[in-house]
């Protein structure tokens, strides 16, 4: 057994052991995980070089730690950070930020990089192109603390969006600027291009995207021919991300672009081609990968830094305090440059927005990284290395620790810690209707003979936090009734989802009717009418010169059929979810007549739904039948397979057979699609 790989395999289990711990004695901590870790990192390294460090173990484990491939950061972690980053954005909203995002991770990464490269350039006194270099690697943002914030705070999806896709994208542009630099950097290329370089930036990203869309077209493919066998398509999605990045960057081309595009198909495309029973436990899987990934590279990182660095030069600690400065300011006059831009395309951005943007200009393992394959290569200076590293390292750790940890704060100062007042209004207005419901049940709890005996003012305490004074009265009623529709809307999309899960409806009749709702959600949310629908609530009809061409006019029936099938799954989901918004009327509803309002808008969409069915039954009477047993066969069969996990699940079979009960239909499912 290779001693070394042991070594390598100790500190993994008690990198995830330490933060395990971290995460449980520290989850109340004003602190960041990842800031935690970063610090944890550090101290281990510094108790390494200190005189109580002896030779054994776990010395050579730190030492082997510290020794790490710079490579091999990027090419382990990267490809988890990204595709998990990516994959869990909510793609409709990514695509309409996309405009703010673009903006932010070229404009404004090229806007940092050369203020960057001027002030460096004067405070060090490099070359224009060591500058250059520079600027590329410190300009990439890591907002893992920051968005972990948001999430965990506030709850304000577009903010997250925007931070979030703004990293992963300018994370791809600082690298390809770092490599197109390199050589003018090292003196081997001796002039620069402004034309040639634009170039290059265009060809190595769209180069990537296309590599990307390609390995995700080809993967999903697979996975649209698998029938719910969750191993094989999580593997394939492991496999499909370090596919696209491997051969993005062995093309010399962006691999994180390829990364974010393969994601974005994953969560577009692949909505509807990987099993419905499989995406909860992918998207928990990628979580678990990514939650592994950034306790090792924090930890790492803080490690790299402390041996690598020789930390006796005082000046050096000024020029690192001063340049942190720098960049703040840099960093702030980026993105107030672009704010009149940025107000008025995508979902525009506010002041409080943008302090956050400025403040949360994280930076993290892409820039160590890349600081020390310049450090690690040998035509590089060994002085000018090292001085890059330092500041790299002396920036990561300042910004992570002093940026990060004070985020919350920040958040707080802004009032961006806590929901909008509507959408504060709807979710207290749903808690409100569970405390009815919890009313309701502790009515038929303190019927039960084994705990007949507690009063119910005892059991009525448990639930009287849970009801609280309405504070939305004052509020903006246009606010709050925008803010309810939304919600609504967001029930009715989810229903499709779990439609599809079920099998009450079919992939192409989910994602239709998924889009129509994304669709309605742009800018005002509307219930009513869905204009994207209507053409799916007409029938079919093909063009009259069709039906007298002998090929055409033989599978003018099948594409009849085909298309009435589809339409009738999108009229009976549609309905479906109509029903489901109408369940939370009461609980949401700010106001009774804002509730019959929408009631009626509700019930314009189901007689929409109705009156297209009743047209096919009136002139496709020989097709309903047809398409009424091929939805039957559906629920059936998906009904069986529920009830035979259910007694799977109580013990009244065994895994074996009820696995074998399951293939079974499985088999008779996947023929029916």
């Amino acid at each position: 057994m290779n001693h070394e790989g042991v070594i390598v395999l100790l500190f993994v289990i008690g990198a995830l052991l330490l933060g395990s711990l971290v995460k449980s004695f520290f989850q109340n901590s004003k602190l960041p995980y990842t800031v935690i870790l970063l610090l944890l990192g550090i101290c281990i390294a510094i108790f390494e070089r200190s005189p109580w460090s002896g030779e054994g173990t776990f010395s050579h484990m730190i030492q082997q730690v510290g020794s790490i491939d710079p490579h091999l950061i990027l090419f382990l972690f990267l490809p988890i950070l990204i595709f998990e980053s990516a994959y869990s954005m909510e793609a409709h909203l990514f695509f309409r930020i996309a405009p703010q995002i673009i903006l932010l991770a070229v404009i404004g990464l090229i806007i940092s990089m050369i203020l960057t490269a001027f002030a460096v350039s004067w405070l060090f006194s490099w070359t224009i192109g060591v500058a250059l270099l520079f600027g590329a690697l410190i300009s990439a943002t890591d907002p893992v603390a920051v968005v972990a914030l948001l999430k965990e705070k506030s709850s304000r999806k577009r903010l997250e969006t925007l931070v979030e896709g703004e990293s992963l994208l300018n994370d791809g542009t600082a690298i390809v600027f770092f490599s197109l630099f390199y050589g003018f950097a090292l003196g081997t290329t001796t002039e620069v291009n402004s034309l040639a370089v634009v170039g290059d930036f265009l060809k190595i990203v769209l180069t990537g995207s296309i590599i990307g869309i390609v390995v995700g077209w080809i993967i999903l493919w697979v996975v649209g021919r698998l029938f719910n066998q969750p191993l094989i398509e999580i593997a394939l999605s492991v496999v499909a991300a370090y596919i696209a990045f491997i051969v993005s960057e062995f093309l010399h081309v962006s691999g994180v672009v390829s990364l974010v595009s393969l994601a974005l198909m994953f969560s577009t495309f692949g909505r509807t081609k990987i099993s419905p029973e499989v995406t909860h436990f992918l998207h928990q899987f990628w979580e678990m990968m990514a939650y592994m990934a950034n306790t090792l590279i924090f930890l790492i990182v803080g490690i790299v830094i402390v041996l690598h660095l020789n930390f006796d030069d005082s000046s050096m600690w000024v020029n690192l305090a001063l340049l942190y400065l720098i960049l703040l300011a840099i960093r702030t006059a980026s993105v107030l440059f672009l704010m009149p831009i940025l107000k008025r395309i995508g979902v525009g951005i506010t002041r409080e927005k943008a302090t956050v943007l400025i403040w949360g200009g994280l930076r993290g393992a892409v820039s160590l990284s890349m600081a020390l394959s310049l450090a690690q290569d040998s035509s590089v200076p060994q002085e000018l290395g090292e001085q890059i590293l330092f500041l790299t390292a002396g920036i990561v750790v300042l910004t992570i620790v002093f940026n990060g940890s004070s985020m919350e704060w920040l958040l707080h100062i802004l009032g961006l810690d806590k929901l909008p007042a509507a959408k504060e209004a709807s979710v207290q207005k749903a808690a409100e209707g569970v405390h009815l419901q919890m009313e309701e049940f502790l009515e038929k709890f303190n019927e039960n003979i084994f705990f007949n005996t507690i009063s119910k003012p005892t059991l009525q305490a448990y639930i009287d936090n849970v009801k609280e004074e309405s504070s939305y009265e004052n509020e903006i009623d246009e606010d709050i009734n925008v803010a309810f529709v939304r919600r609504l809307l967001e029930i009715e999309r989810s229903s499709y989802w779990q439609q599809f899960e079920h099998g009450y409806i079919g992939r192409h009749a989910a994602n239709t009717l998924s889009s129509s709702v994304e669709e309605a959600l742009d800018n005002r949310p509307l219930i009513y009418p869905r204009k994207t629908l209507l053409k799916n609530f007409a029938l079919p009809l093909p063009p009259y010169w069709m039906l007298h061409l002998p090929f055409f006019s033989k599978n003018v029936e099948k594409w009849i059929f085909t298309r009435l099938s589809l339409n009738y799954d999108i009229a009976r989901g549609f309905v479906e979810a109509q029903d489901e918004m109408k369940r939370h009327l009461d609980a949401l509803a700010p106001s009774e007549k804002v509730k019959k309002e929408v009631e009626k808008l509700i019930d314009k969409n189901r007689y929409t739904a109705f009156e297209f069915t009743k047209i096919i039954k009136d002139e496709y009477s020989s097709l309903i039948s047809s398409l009424q047993l091929s939805s039957a066969q559906r629920l059936i069969l998906n009904h069986e397979r529920s009830l035979i996990w259910k007694m799977q699940h109580e013990g009244v079979l065994e895994d074996a057979e009820a696995q074998k009960l399951i293939q079974v239909i499985e088999e008779k499912m996947k023929n029916k699609q």
